[in-house]
């Protein structure tokens, strides 16, 4: 089940890190508690939201309160929105917390749980263990079949988790919490969300930090031309970069001679589990393999390791890639049933002919709108598509982030809203992945941002230090410091 629902997912997964500490008292009467891999005593609250537009069954949106260290703005809040679709913003907790921990000295962190995610009424089918997906045929399962018995499983109306719904949550718990101002962090596809919040209710946001950005009128489903772009920055950074290209001079041919002979019953036995070291099978079809190298994009860490991973398999060593797959295992949890309703709502109903002949051939592109073909008239949802393809125009101080080699929403996204967003500005590191906020200096750059929202006296002098890194040429070392030039990116 997993797989076949990793392979509908359309978009990221972000990297979790540390926590700090928190003292003061939030505003509203919530409860003290405790949430993942966060030592910080917070508040959490819940409130009662219907189901659907005019229905009478309910469910409880869950929230969480980081509370400033010291409270200077006691009338703002930085809201921070989780990506997926379908990630937990509250399971994200340590991950917004260090990213934030420099707003946080004065200003709340608020974290909402989107309806369907977390502990808002997720909806998450039963999915395999990484033992089992490992040995599973994921080119022969019946998505059909898969995709009915998940939606019978959830037993919910799926019409009621869209991004348009979850608007109306965060509104009403912002004005429940009385935040008069809220700034806005979103990552991926929790940059929708921003956008929404700007377009629907501008008075309430005082600032704007979209990191990956997915612009209203972007189908997100283009993700297959991102992931075909990054590889193939991949591959030609490694052909430029001499330690790289002396290492595995064929790499080019030797990653499409792979795609090209590999299929279902590539069954290697005897192999290790990447995390519990059990012994297992390993079915490597075509499209679980793009799945690994996709999601191993995602990350600089993993994005150096793909050459030597693609040339240990080429000579029968599945151990890099194993690993890769353990990586992707711990960190690409999404609640399924509401990334459909997301998907199939907003996204799949906007694809175009156009759209569909630009994935083909695609590595991920093809097979993913093939499923999604199959899957959203299942889910029976409706089109909700009113006005997303019309563009965003605001005044609203607004930061855009991207990193040059991000897989999912790349920097040529980012720049077709400058136009739009009259008090913006766009920041490229030149050797991030996706979600730069987590593995760059962009984390300062919003903290000065929203400290003074006045764009033009921003210092990004850190966005030089971002510089380009070598690839793994064994199982210990990277490459030397590379100092040849990049080539350009298209």
């Amino acid at each position: 089940m997993s797989s076949m629902l990793s392979r509908l997912a359309a978009t990221c997964f972000v990297l979790l890190s540390g926590s700090a500490l928190a003292e003061s008292v939030p505003k509203a009467k919530l409860e003290p508690c405790y949430l993942p891999n966060l030592s910080d005593q917070v508040f959490c609250g819940e409130l009662t939201r219907p189901e659907t537009v005019g229905g009478e069954k309910t469910i409880a949106v869950h929230y969480a309160v980081l509370p400033a260290l010291r409270d200077n703005f006691p009338g703002e809040a930085v809201l921070a929105i989780a990506g997926g679709p379908g990630q937990s913003a509250m399971d994200l907790a340590a991950h917004f917390n260090q990213t934030l921990s420099d707003v946080r000295r004065e200003r709340d962190i608020l974290l909402i749980d989107q309806r369907g995610t977390g502990r808002s009424n997720i909806l998450h089918c039963d999915e395999m263990d990484s033992l089992e997906q490992l040995s599973f045929d994921d080119q022969s399962m019946d998505i059909a079949k898969e995709t009915q018995r998940c939606k019978d499983d959830l037993a919910v109306d799926l019409n009621g988790y869209t991004s348009r719904q979850a608007l109306a949550d965060f509104e009403a718990i912002r004005k429940k919490l009385n935040y008069e101002k809220l700034h806005l962090f979103g990552t991926s596809y929790g940059t929708r969300m921003v956008q929404l919040y700007m377009r629907h209710h501008p008075n309430v946001i005082a600032t704007a930090s979209m990191d990956g950005l997915v612009p209203l009128q972007q189908n997100v489903l283009a993700v297959g031309e991102s992931v075909d772009h990054s590889m193939e920055l991949m591959l030609k950074q490694c052909e430029l970069q001499p330690a790289c290209h002396n290492r595995f001079p064929n790499l080019r041919q030797d990653f499409e001679s792979l795609l090209s002979n590999i299929g279902g019953q590539t069954l290697l036995q005897g192999v290790k589990h990447p995390i519990s070291a059990e012994g297992a099978a390993l079915r490597l079809t075509k499209s679980k393999l793009n799945g690994i190298l996709r999601l191993a994009l995602y990350s600089q860490q993993a994005r150096s390791l793909l050459p030597y991973a693609i040339d240990r398999l080429k000579l029968g060593d599945s151990g890099p890639v194993l690993g890769l797959f353990g990586l992707t295992m711990s960190g690409f949890d999404l609640a399924m049933g509401m990334h459909a309703a997301v998907v199939c709502a907003e996204d799949w109903p906007r694809l175009t002919e156009q759209d569909r002949q630009a994935l083909k051939g695609s590595l991920i592109g093809e097979d993913m709108i093939a499923a999604l073909d199959i899957a959203c008239p299942i889910w029976q949802l409706e089109a909700d598509v009113a006005d997303f393809a019309e563009p965003l125009h605001s005044d609203i101080p607004t930061l855009l982030l991207s990193g040059k080699y991000d897989p999912a929403t790349p920097p040529a996204w980012a720049e077709t809203m400058i136009e739009q967003l009259s008090h913006s500005r766009h920041i490229v590191f030149p050797n991030g992945t996706h979600a730069v906020a987590g593995h760059t200096c962009a984390d300062e750059l919003i903290t000065a941002f929203i400290s003074n929202p006045k764009l033009d006296e921003l210092d990004v002098s850190c966005v030089e230090k971002d510089r380009e890194r070598g690839f793994f040429i064994n199982a210990n070392t990277a490459s030397a410091a590379v100092t040849e030039k990049e080539s350009a990116d298209d």
